[in-house]
């Protein structure tokens, strides 16, 4: 009887572990769908709720763009625009209040006149930390394909 209450005391201890990180994995998945949507219509009120303060990017244009900067400032925001932003999302690792997730973007950029632009391919991986109890991205990497 004392195995079988230790056993069952770990089984609901590994369904809780499993439904706590399927919680997060979750909300961090919802979360880059709103930042996505977001830069695409240049919110600036999501993405200064969803980007660090310290926010730093390894940008797809081989620049380091350091955090401390306004989310308005942003290369993104000031020098960019999509008509559309797809994140296929591969892999999310999560490890305490850090959590990485990896995976491909495509990206199509606003033409002339606001038409279609070119579309490009890219790898990304983006680093989230729990900051005063909200997930936030604090870092990022991108990357293109090359044809």
């Amino acid at each position: 009887m004392k195995t079988f209450s230790i056993l069952l005391t770990l089984l609901i201890a590994c369904f809780s572990l499993q439904a706590q990180t399927s919680s997060v994995e979750d909300t961090i998945r919802m979360l880059e769908q709103k930042a996505d949507k977001a830069v695409v219509e240049k919110d600036t009120t999501t993405l200064k709720k969803i980007w660090s303060p310290d926010f730093t990017v390894n940008s797809p244009f081989n620049t380091i763009e350091p955090g401390g900067k306004s989310t308005v400032d942003r290369p993104v925001i000031t020098r960019l625009s999509y008509l559309k932003f797809e994140r296929n999302i591969e892999k999310v690792l999560i490890k305490g209040d850090v959590v990485i997730t990896m995976g491909n973007e495509l990206v199509v950029e606003k033409g002339q006149n606001g038409g279609t632009g070119r579309t490009i391919k890219r790898r990304y991986t983006n680093i989230w930390m729990k900051q005063n109890n909200e997930w936030q991205v604090i870092a990022r990497h991108a990357n293109m394909i090359c044809q």
